[in-house]
């Protein structure tokens, strides 16, 4: 599969990045995408995504046991910290913001 057989999905990180790679998404439209890999282009911004940032992901299907994705591309990344994103921008209880010490 080619990067334009990729599925383009805006999403929010349910689930902090770990070093492999894999990160959790939840999609606008109500589904989780579970991340198993990520392109090299993309691993050193995966580093920089936070619980409940906003990425508009370029997703493939991995084949695999379960419903695993790779990463290929994100685009238009919007940390959660942007004035231009607030509380209604995310379905009620789902994306609560963490508390910074």
């Amino acid at each position: 599969m080619g990067a334009t057989d990729g599925v383009r999905r805006r999403c929010r990180v349910a689930a902090e990045p770990n070093g492999d790679g894999a990160v959790t998404l939840y999609g606008a439209d109500g589904r989780t995408y579970q991340v198993i890999d990520a392109s090299d282009a993309v691993r050193g911004r995966l580093r920089e995504l936070r619980l409940g940032d906003a990425v508009t992901a370029v997703l493939e299907p991995v084949r695999c046991r379960g419903d695993g994705w790779r990463l290929l591309r994100l685009d238009g990344e919007a940390p959660r910290t942007r004035a231009s994103e607030g509380p209604a921008s995310a379905p009620e209880g789902r994306f609560a913001a963490r508390q910074e010490p």
